[in-house]
């Protein structure tokens, strides 16, 4: 692998540890107040998961899997999160469905700013 690749997968990785322990400190702390507050958590998740795909293997193609497998899994939490223990209302709640997707959104946009300003990953002919 590069080094373009590596740091790639390195700044995703690290972005996936800061949001997810965010998302569990956050989500940590709101349970005691409800489901109908865990919007920010599912925030968190859509902009976090990506980048734990997109850390393994630094490419766009990693980082759309990533994009896809979040968002089953953000649409299993709505519709089927209060059978996992209370994860999520028992009925559909729609703050958490966009903040979901403006995680999703929220992680795109990252991903985009960082793929236009970090060097590329094949090696440049001069």
């Amino acid at each position: 692998m590069t080094t373009a690749t590596n740091q790639t997968r390195l700044f995703a990785l690290g972005l996936f540890a800061f949001l997810g322990s965010f998302a569990a400190i956050v989500w940590y702390l709101m349970r005691p107040y409800g489901t109908a507050y865990f919007f920010p958590v599912h925030f968190l998740i859509g902009a976090a998961l990506p980048f734990g795909f997109y850390a393994i293997g630094g490419t766009r193609l990693w980082f759309w899997i990533g994009i896809g497998v979040t968002a089953l899994v953000l649409l299993w939490f709505n519709f089927w999160g209060h059978d996992a223990n209370g994860a999520a209302p028992r009925l559909l709640d729609w703050t958490h469905f966009a903040a979901g997707a403006v995680g999703l959104v929220g992680a795109w946009a990252v991903q985009l700013v960082y793929r236009n300003v970090r060097p590329p990953h094949r090696p440049s002919v001069e």
